[in-house]
């Protein structure tokens, strides 16, 4: 399968995740001025608006949030032996800059993952990390259309590995055609241990009604629903795709892992102080795939993984 945060403004750039991260889930609201010169604060982006806006209900979209995530155990389908998953993850915003309409935004994003296992010594029983620290730079022209371009550097790994650093970049333009309604075409690419990747990418965000929204972000689909001031609902698809570089080891020689998998999961979120929500989603993973290869990417163990549950928990600081 391909590689992770494989779209444009996507894990990078959008809805979360998690797993991934997301610039347009952290821009806040429309607002009626803009401060004069350079200023350092939450930039007023008409193009990606939620809170304050007279077009929907939902609350804003969030700037950071701590999650956990509890992958259940499952066997895999060409080996004996099950594995599980836990992630740990931390997002906020570094020092957004401003001026004029031009808009420069950095993020963290942190993930501390740990597989348990059975069958497969090759698969790491160490956390491993992962740091990402998506830069995106964009400019409105006029009510109508955006730019933007990003740089994502990123760190995976355990301390260990030897060359553990990625990039990937971007760029993109969108178009407001209704106050509802608003698209984005772009293109993404990833260096990551030796492999390039490159694909076209899409956002679209549409809000049939004031309590409603759908949307595609990258590697993210779905729908919100707005039950009242304190609380909604969702159901999301997300497709993910990490890639760690681990040290050597008894089991076998330095190496890259990549687990790949698709999320199909409810969520509900619930306001508990001011713009701090709670968040729970229960799901289902499918397409899952654990693939580890040498430091030559010759693969040494490929193997499915049976589809099964998931739960996490989150606390959302939303603006």
């Amino acid at each position: 399968m391909k590689k992770a945060f494989y779209s444009l403004l996507g894990a990078a750039l959008t809805h979360t995740a998690v797993q991934a991260g997301s610039v347009t889930d952290v821009l806040p609201t429309e607002t009626t001025s803009e401060p004069e010169g350079l200023y350092i604060g939450a930039p007023h982006l008409e193009f990606f608006t939620r809170s304050q806006s007279n077009t929907t209900e939902l609350p804003g979209y969030f700037v950071g949030f701590a999650g956990y995530q509890h992958q259940f155990e499952s066997d895999f389908d060409d080996i004996d032996g099950d594995v599980s998953v836990d992630d740990f993850s931390l997002f906020g915003p570094i020092l957004p800059l401003n001026y004029g309409d031009w808009h420069l935004l950095s993020f963290f994003y942190y993930t501390n993952t740990q597989f348990k296992s059975s069958g497969m010594p090759l698969l790491p029983d160490s956390d491993l990390h992962s740091l990402s620290v998506p830069i995106a730079i964009f400019k409105e022209h006029g009510d109508s259309w955006i730019y933007g371009a990003f740089a994502m550097p990123s760190w995976n790994g355990d301390f260990d590995a030897s060359d553990n650093d990625a990039i990937a970049a971007g760029a993109g333009v969108g178009y407001v055609f209704s106050p509802d309604f608003r698209f984005l075409v772009g293109a993404y690419y990833s260096h990551t241990y030796g492999n390039d990747f490159f694909t076209p990418a899409i956002q679209l965000i549409y809000r049939p009604t004031v309590d409603f929204e759908a949307y595609i972000l990258g590697p993210i689909a779905g729908v919100s629903y707005s039950l009242n001031d304190n609380f909604f609902i969702g159901t999301s698809l997300r497709y993910s795709s990490p890639t760690w570089k681990i040290e050597a080891d008894d089991a076998g020689p330095e190496r890259t892992v990549n687990s790949s998998r698709i999320n199909l999961a409810l969520s509900a979120e619930h306001r508990i102080y001011k713009n701090i929500w709670a968040a729970v989603d229960f799901g289902y993973s499918f397409a899952r795939e654990i693939k580890i290869e040498d430091n030559d990417n010759n693969t040494l163990t490929d193997t499915d993984v049976k589809p099964g549950p998931f739960v996490s928990l989150a606390v959302n600081y939303r603006f």
